[in-house]
């Protein structure tokens, strides 16, 4: 019965039916959670499913709550870097800029660079950029923050606000792949 609402529920997303395919996922986010319990394969999966449905329905302190727990979880059991970890890093940045949450939006997109820089420099540059956008209105972005690759990311950082001044009336994408989630 649950992996036919699965079904179901990826139907409705690949349709776009996103408010239809949330209600399903959340359901099996529910039962998921009850039976297997908070950390198994299937309630993440359902709970991440979730996160990608409200984006496009601008579910913004929705998305907030359920990123919390999701990246906290995937930080645990899968590290910083790993694929679902960033993408969910992706959807609670955007969340937290639509909530103008801004310095936690650069936070995140900057310790998730840190963790991408050894294994995908052009990822992690890509989520710099994405902070770089931001950084005009954060004092010092990297202050506070225990970070494995500190100079890189100030040289890369220093770096992409000199091109962003110096490419007057340009107007960066904070929608390009690394700022938005895909």
């Amino acid at each position: 019965m649950l992996d036919e609402l699965e079904d179901q529920a990826r139907e409705f997303y690949a349709a776009g039916e996103y408010a239809h395919a949330l209600a399903e996922f959340s359901v099996l986010r529910e039962v998921r959670g009850r039976r297997e319990g908070p950390y198994s394969v299937a309630y993440l999966r359902a709970l991440h499913d979730c996160v990608r449905c409200m984006r496009p329905l601008a579910l913004w302190q929705d998305t907030d709550q359920l990123c919390r727990e999701l990246h906290g979880k995937y930080v645990r059991t899968h590290g910083r870097g790993e694929a679902d970890t960033v993408d969910v890093a992706k959807h609670w940045a955007w969340a937290l800029l639509q909530l103008e949450s801004i310095n936690g939006a650069v936070d995140l997109y900057i310790r998730t660079a840190d963790a991408l820089w050894a294994s995908d420099q052009s990822a992690a540059r890509r989520l710099l950029g994405a902070a770089a956008v931001h950084t005009r209105r954060v004092v010092d972005p990297l202050s506070g923050l225990a970070l494995t690759h500190t100079t890189e990311l100030a040289d890369s950082l220093r770096d992409l606000h000199v091109r962003l001044r110096n490419d007057a009336g340009a107007t960066p994408s904070i929608s390009f792949d690394g700022a938005a989630p895909e």
